[in-house]
């Protein structure tokens, strides 16, 4: 889309909403269908479950009823999560059904059998499902969940082709990854009530929910899954007018290593590079995850990984600047959105959120240069 200064939108243009005035009115057939109750199933579960209930159903050679699936979350031989030991009938429908819908497991003579036959499934039955305490996933696993969510006509239509420049549907999780543009939503008050808004502003393709099931099932469905299980999009919120922006991350790589291949050295060359001629240079960390994270498509645990770096290795040539939760949450009209707003700001587990940061001009990325970085500027005290 051009806008009516006759520039396309940049990804700073998007984040703030600069060019909002100038949008124009977009004709129904920009419009992506809300879906029918059917197709509206998604629900938050936990993936780290899904795996081993398809361990489960796997290792019986002739399937599992629904109520054999049940029994062994109920006598807690199966773990969905550590935090609900006990769950309600409707939560265990929702994991089989999750399942069924994604073609991890078929149904046949009344019992689900797990459909080794497609890859994805027969990948996820070889690899080990996390240990009954643990939510995370493994990197593979991971990657097979997320083809087959994409694989699923549901998910794609109603969800990730939002995403698309065009007005393709989207193919693979690669393609996602690498060619999606962000997407926002937000509440309003529509025609009909309470909706939630999703749009992307480059191809000017929207969709709204006023539904519960439909807010259920997009908003903390498959967002859900796609931010926090499968790791395929990321999100902050936009301060100008509460608008959350989603937008689509690479493959993860290892924030904990110092290797200068990991995501975390590529954030911290990203700051070094845009350092000024003046002995310090501030950040916004706000800006950092527009610039940096939304338009390299790597995730907020890059940036804040590159901090971390940067705080343990140069500690007397790096300064937080605090703010208070209070500060940052002054707008939020809700807990939830109280926890978008703290998605703009760095936190280390015990220290306060940070909104900005000062980096002296001295930092560099190698390892072993050692020399000055334990040591004290008198300059810090101005920074």
């Amino acid at each position: 889309m051009v806008g009516a200064q006759g520039r396309a939108p940049t990804p700073r243009d998007l984040a703030t909403g600069r060019m909002d005035q100038h949008r124009p009115i977009m004709e129904p057939a920009s419009k992506i269908k809300s879906g029918s109750h059917s197709q509206l199933w998604m629900r938050a579960v936990s993936f780290a479950g899904l795996h081993r209930i398809l361990k489960a159903v796997g290792d019986a050679p002739r399937g599992l009823r629904a109520n054999e699936v049940n029994d062994l979350v109920l006598k807690q031989k199966v773990v969905l999560t550590p935090a609900n030991p006990h769950p309600k009938p409707t939560t265990l429908y929702h994991y089989r059904t999750t399942l069924l819908r994604l073609n991890a497991v078929i149904r046949k003579d009344r019992k689900l059998i797990a459909n080794a036959a497609n890859p994805n499934v027969g990948a996820l039955l070889r690899e080990p499902a996390p240990a009954s305490d643990e939510q995370t996933l493994s990197d593979a696993a991971r990657e097979h969940f997320a083809a087959l969510v994409l694989g699923t006509e549901d998910c794609r239509m109603l969800f990730f082709d939002l995403f698309m420049s065009s007005s393709r549907s989207c193919s693979s999780v690669s393609e996602f990854r690498e060619t999606g543009v962000p997407v926002s939503w937000v509440r309003r008050r529509g025609p009909l009530g309470a909706e939630v808004v999703f749009e992307n502003t480059a191809s000017g393709r929207t969709t709204r929910h006023a539904s519960s099931v439909g807010v259920s099932s997009i908003l903390y469905g498959v967002r859900y899954w796609a931010r926090d299980e499968l790791d395929l999009i990321d999100e902050y919120s936009r301060p100008a007018d509460d608008a959350t922006i989603m937008f689509p991350v690479l493959h993860r790589t290892s924030t904990a290593s110092e290797g200068l291949r990991s995501s975390a050295m590529q954030a911290v060359r990203f700051l070094l590079d845009r350092r000024t001629a003046e002995e310090w240079t501030l950040y916004s960390v706000s800006d950092l995850i527009i610039d940096y994270c939304q338009a390299h498509r790597q995730p907020r645990s890059s940036l804040f990984g590159a901090i971390d770096w940067l705080r343990r290795e140069w500690p007397f040539h790096t300064v937080l600047i605090p703010t208070s939760r209070a500060m940052a949450t002054f707008a939020a009209t809700s807990p939830q959105r109280e926890n978008l707003a703290l998605r703009r700001y760095y936190k280390s587990p015990q220290g306060p959120y940070i909104s900005h940061i000062r980096v002296h001009e001295d930092v560099t990325c190698d390892t072993t240069d050692t020399t000055r970085r334990h040591v004290q500027h008198a300059s810090e005290a101005r920074a």
